[in-house]
């Protein structure tokens, strides 16, 4: 427990006695965050599709009826 309030303290500390940074964002970091959101996207839609069957297979389970019934 007391190791867990010490990685906590070490974390939040910093943060809470944050100075201004005077930093320049140029259009270079723009278009690379914007291709990082578009790779999200893209890796999260590849991955449902590939994953479709199971997952379409394991919601109906959860809440669709048994066949038994």
């Amino acid at each position: 427990m007391k190791r867990f309030v010490i990685v906590v303290l070490c974390t939040v500390l910093p943060l809470v006695f944050v100075n201004r940074a005077n930093a320049y964002l140029d259009p270079g970091t723009g278009s690379m965050i914007i291709q990082a959101v578009i790779a999200a996207v893209a890796v999260v839609t590849v991955s449902v599709g590939i994953y479709w069957r199971r997952l379409k297979a394991f919601l109906s389970g959860l809440f669709g009826r048994k066949r038994d019934e």
